[in-house]
Order: C-alpha cells, then sequence, then structure tokens
C-alpha cells in the first residue's frame, strides 16, 4: 500500500495520477469523504482513491500539523521533486488569476487567492527538500517519475536551487503583498 505523510500530500498524489496522461496536474481529486473513501485504523486512515489505496498515518499527520507542514516532514515518497514544482506552478498560476481579479469585494474568495499562493509555496518548498546541501540541482533519483522526468527534459531548470529559491521567494512575497494591500485575515 502506498504511504502518504499527510492528507494534502495523498490529495496532490491523487491528482497527480488522474492527470497522468493530461497535460497538466491540474484535475482536482475527488474530494476526501470520512467513512466513505477514508477509514480509520489502528494507526492510520486508509484513502480509496483512483490511484489505489492510500495510508496516512495519524503521527505523520499529526507532526505536519504541529510544525506547520502542510505536505509533512522528511521527503516525499509519492510525488517527486519536478512534480512538486509543477504542482507549485500549478497552485500559482491559479493564484495569480484570482489575485488580479480580486478587488476587495465582500462576495470575492479571498481565502482562496491566500490559500493558493500558500500551496505554491508550501510546494516548492517541497521540491526544495530533495535539494542535497550545496547541490544546485535535484538528483537524478529525485525525479523518479515519468510525468517528472518529461518535465524536466521540457524544462531543464525546473529543479534548480535558483528556480525553485526564486519561485519560493515569489510566492511568498506575493501573498505577504496581498496580505498587506488587503489586510491580514482573521
Amino acid at each position: 500500500m502506498l504511504t502518504a505523510r499527510t492528507l494534502d500530500e495523498a490529495q496532490v498524489y491523487v491528482s497527480l495520477t488522474i492527470a497522468a496522461d493530461q497535460t497538466a496536474p491540474a484535475v482536482e481529486p475527488p474530494p476526501i469523504v470520512p467513512g466513505s473513501n477514508l477509514t480509520e485504523g489502528a494507526d492510520a486512515w486508509t484513502l480509496a482513491s483512483p490511484a489505489g489505496d492510500i495510508a496516512i498515518s495519524y503521527a505523520s499527520e499529526d507532526a505536519a500539523r504541529t510544525f506547520g507542514a502542510r505536505f509533512g516532514l522528511g521527503l516525499s515518497q509519492l510525488v517527486d521533486a519536478a512534480q512538486w514544482a509543477v504542482v507549485a506552478a500549478t497552485y500559482a498560476r491559479r493564484a495569480l488569476e484570482a489575485d488580479m481579479a480580486y478587488t476587495g469585494g465582500p462576495d470575492q474568495d479571498r481565502f482562496g487567492v491566500e490559500l493558493n499562493w500558500e500551496f505554491a509555496a508550501d510546494a516548492a518548498g517541497e521540491a526544495l527538500k530533495f535539494l542535497p546541501d550545496g547541490a544546485d540541482v535535484v538528483p537524478d533519483e529525485g525525479v523518479w517519475s515519468e510525468f517528472g522526468r518529461q518535465s524536466r527534459a521540457r524544462n531543464p531548470e525546473l529543479v534548480t536551487r535558483a528556480k525553485l529559491t526564486d519561485d519560493l521567494e515569489y510566492y511568498r512575497g506575493t501573498l505577504a503583498d496581498f496580505r498587506a494591500l488587503y489586510g491580514e485575515t482573521s
């Protein structure tokens, strides 16, 4: 059985798997419904998904929440560095579109803008975890999926320290600018 560090990581993996024969990993995974596709076990949940059953340890989810690591502590065993970089860019595109349309109106989705920037930054951070100390590029073993290898072949800079760091700074900076313009949410 596959193992995810968090429920959010499991959902990203499912989204990537569903989209495997499409052009981008932008497919919404089925929602998590406790008692339906999410069952409780002694030490972990099991998510029944189109990508197969995925175990998510209660302890791993709890540790991730405690330390503010949306997708989990340590390295992902499900999603490779190039996939994380593409996921980050996908969330950033969504955030930018929503951000550009946002005028501060009461009927607009401010939370969606902020959440997409946060997800973009967190996904870029996940890709950066695959860089060994002092390395300028993620090694080949950090890009194991076919989707990741193809993405890296199309864009050799995709998983370089320079690009990932620039992306992370841009996502965080744009979120900070948005919050400075519209105020912090409560």
